[in-house]
Formats: structure tokens, sequence, C-alpha cells
């Protein structure tokens, strides 16, 4: 699969979108032009006669009057633009130009693309390419197109910094090549016959070694990625130590300041869940690392069920809930049972890194753990608001935004138990899964509770 470039160019004037995509390529930006057809009934979106599924644009330029209306109404214009940008953005951050001779509509235009379609994915920003203006103009066409990126920093750092891992993973192949290719060959069919051979067998003891031959053998991908990933991020470190720090510096105002409270708020769960959670599929596996599976709820309508909880951890669930997550005083017990109707109970996979890697669990280890809404957050604080969790054994994650809701997550080290997860009774649909840094901030911490010192002294 190829990736096409991130910027479309769209014109019904064949002419008038070469002149553009010319412009482009002189200023160093490749670019896929399509030519709009609006003669042709069963092309409704004008641009269907295009493959556009490896299309993901940054940068969308197209022409305002795509039917060339001798009407100019901004109603009329819209309708065609909302159609291309419904089949070309999939998501993530895009601006959008307008190549138009009509500039002065651009602005209802856009009040229509808003108002009218509602769940269209809007632009980071927008702006107007004039052909009055370029049109005979080639120089200076070329020296706008050329500033064309930078007009909005955000997305200008954004963008350069996707670029950034693109040439990385480049300079990751590079390497991997250039430490294949022979130091001598006679000609091209001997070149590329040693090259190949060198390249299969390095590959090859890439991924035996990161999962292991029988596991490599099922699952090459993952193994070749994984292998291939310290290079890659060897690469990325050097060209970010290489680029001018002043792109983030211009494009984020608050940087290397104390963000104000209000605001910096607002955005610490959506960063704690960017950073730190990747949402799974109810159909996901329910044995990775990381897993944060929920309590399966069907279990609890069986009253000898209940009897068998209490039978391995000692305790009723609402008592355990009680005691290791929430702390509500005799003064708030009328919300007792509201409390425990919102909270959801699991468990969260932790077996060692090692084993994961290799697939040689069996039995999964798995620590009991709780989702917290965040508008009962007065309830898990203990000892008179000094702390935040009942004791040293409890683990809590900063603020999490899972679905679209705010959730404290907390995990018992106390409460361990042990699981084949396919045929486990307890282990209901998987809801995230921990990324690797905070995954081993707790497995430190996990691996510190077990070993804690103490003896048993008489003074």
């Amino acid at each position: 699969m190829i990736s096409l470039p991130g910027i479309v160019l769209i014109d019904d004037n064949e002419s008038e979108l070469d002149q553009l995509h010319k412009s482009f390529i002189k200023a160093g930006y490749p670019c896929f032009p399509i030519n709009f057809i609006n003669d042709d009934n069963e092309n409704d979106s004008g641009i269907n006669h295009v493959k556009l599924d490896f299309l993901n644009p940054r940068i969308v330029l197209t022409d305002l009057n795509l039917y060339e209306n001798s009407k100019i109404d901004p109603k009329l214009l819209a309708g065609p633009i909302a159609e291309i940008l419904y089949k070309i953005i999939k998501d993530g951050p895009y601006i959008l130009y307008f190549w138009s001779k009509n500039e002065k509509d651009a602005e209802g235009v856009m009040e229509v693309l808003t108002s009218r379609f509602t769940d269209l994915k809007l632009p980071l920003d927008w702006g107007i390419l004039s052909k009055s203006e370029f049109m005979n103009d080639n120089e200076s066409l070329n020296i706008r197109v050329s500033r064309l990126i930078e007009d909005n920093k955000m997305f200008y750092s954004l963008f350069n910094w996707e670029n950034k891992i693109y040439t990385a993973a480049q300079a990751t192949t590079d390497s991997l090549f250039n430490l294949a290719k022979p130091s001598t060959s006679q000609g091209i069919s001997d070149f590329k016959e040693k090259t190949t051979t060198k390249l299969q067998t390095m590959i090859a003891a890439i991924g035996n070694e990161t999962l292991g031959i029988q596991n490599a053998r099922e699952e090459p991908n993952t193994a070749i990625e994984l292998g291939l990933e310290p290079v890659l991020h060897s690469h990325i470190r050097t060209i970010n130590e290489a680029s001018s720090s002043s792109i983030w510096r211009d494009a984020a105002q608050g940087i290397g300041t104390r963000l104000e409270d209000a605001m910096y708020n607002d955005v610490k769960a959506q960063l704690n869940s960017f950073l730190h959670i990747e949402n799974l599929k109810e159909n996901s596996p329910k044995n990775k690392r990381g897993s944060w599976l929920e309590f399966k709820s069907e279990y609890f309508e069986d009253e000898k069920n209940t009897r068998n909880i209490k039978k391995n951890f000692g305790k009723k669930v609402k008592s355990l809930i009680n005691e290791e997550f929430f702390n509500i005083s005799p003064v708030d017990s009328d919300k007792r049972d509201e409390v425990y109707s919102k909270i959801k109970l699991g468990f969260l996979e932790l077996s060692a890194e090692c084993d994961q890697a290799q697939r040689k669990t069996k039995m999964h280890r798995y620590f009991l753990s709780a989702m917290i809404p965040k508008e009962y957050e007065d309830f898990t604080f203990f000892r008179e608001g000094k702390s935040n969790t009942a004791h040293t054994g409890i683990y809590r994650l900063p603020n999490l935004i899972v679905d679209g809701q705010e959730y404290i997550v907390k995990i018992s080290f106390m409460y361990q138990v042990g699981a084949v997860p396919n045929s486990s009774k307890w282990l209901g649909k998987p809801v995230f899964r921990l990324k690797d840094q905070i995954l081993s901030d707790i497995s430190f911490k996990a691996s510190q509770h077990a070993a804690r010192p103490g003896i048993i002294r008489f003074d």
C-alpha cells in the first residue's frame, strides 16, 4: 500500500488545475490533482472516477465554483464542496483553501458548510487563493504556494511533525538496507541476490529474537514491527535534535510557561487518555498485557456466585468496594447505593512483560480494579482528605476519559487472581488497554508492594 500525498487539488478546469499543480511541485510539495467531472450524471460527487481509499489529506485546495454556475449563490457552491469533503476527509486536522475568482463569496460558502452540513468534519483553518490575482502571475503563485502550509502555525507544526515520522521510518529502512548491501558485487543480478538474501536473514533474525520462533511464525508482522521500533525511535530523536525548536514555540504559545489552571484542568483527563490508554472493542483479546476488563455483570446475578466471591476474596463485593476504592461516611450513607450502581468493577491484566512477549503465559495475572465516575470524586479520598488512596497497595491512575466520560481508576494490589482469559466466568468485555509507560510504573509499584520489608518483633 502506498499512502498518497497529503495535499489534494481539485478543479473542473484542467488547464487551471495543471497550473496550480506545477506551482506546488515547484515549491517542493508533492500533491494529488483531481480533475472534477461536472457533466456526468453517474459521477454524483464529481470525483468518483478517482480511487480514494488511500487518500487522507491534510490540505484540500478546491475551486469554489465547480459546476461553473452562472448564478453565484453560496448555497449552490457549498453542496459540491461538502460532497467532496465527505468523500476524502477521514479524520484529523486539515486546512481548506478555495482556488477561485469569486473570493467575496468564500465566507458565505463556509457559513453554509458550517450551518447546513452539521456532521461534516470541519477544517482547522481555511483561506483563499485568488485566481484573479495569481492566474497570470506564475512567480507570485509559486511564492504564495510555498507559504501556504505555514499560514496556520499550529497546523504547520503538526504537519511538520507528521512528516518527520515518515522521514524517520524511511531512515530506518535505509539503515537496514545499507547493512544488507554487499561490499562487492558482479552486476545487478548479483547485487539483487546478495542484498535480498541478507535482508531476508536479518529480518527473520529480528522477528525470531523479538517474539520467539514459534510466535514470529504465527504473527510475523508484529514480530518485525516490534523489532524495528528501537531503531525507528532513535531516528525520530535524531531528527528532533536537528530541527528548529521555534516551530513548536510559535504554535503553542503556552509552552515553557505555567498554564492557567482553568484551561489546563479542562484538558488534563483528555491528555491522560491520549498518552496512557487505547480504547478496545468488545471482541478484543482478553489476554493482552494492560487490558482492563469489566467484571462480568451476569456473574453477580447468581447468588451462588456472590458467595464464591466472598469465599475467594474474603469479603462481599460491596465491602471490597467500600474498603479499597471508596470512603463513604455515615453522613453520606444515603448515596451509597447510587455510588455502587455507577461504579464499574473490573480487572487489570498485569502478567510479566517477558512472558507476554514470548507468549509463555498460561494462567494470566489480574488485579482487582474500579472505574469511578468523576462526579463521585469526593468519595475517593481517605484520612480526612489527606490521601487519595485507602492504603499503599492501591494505585490511582490519573483521571481518564473512557467512552466520553471522565473516570477515576484505582487498582488494588491486595486482590490478585489467576485466570485463563477465554474460559473465566469472571472476565467480561475489554474496555481499554494501558500503554507501556504507565504499565511499567504500575508493575514497579506492584512489585514494591509485594516485596515490602517487614518483620515480626517483640520489644
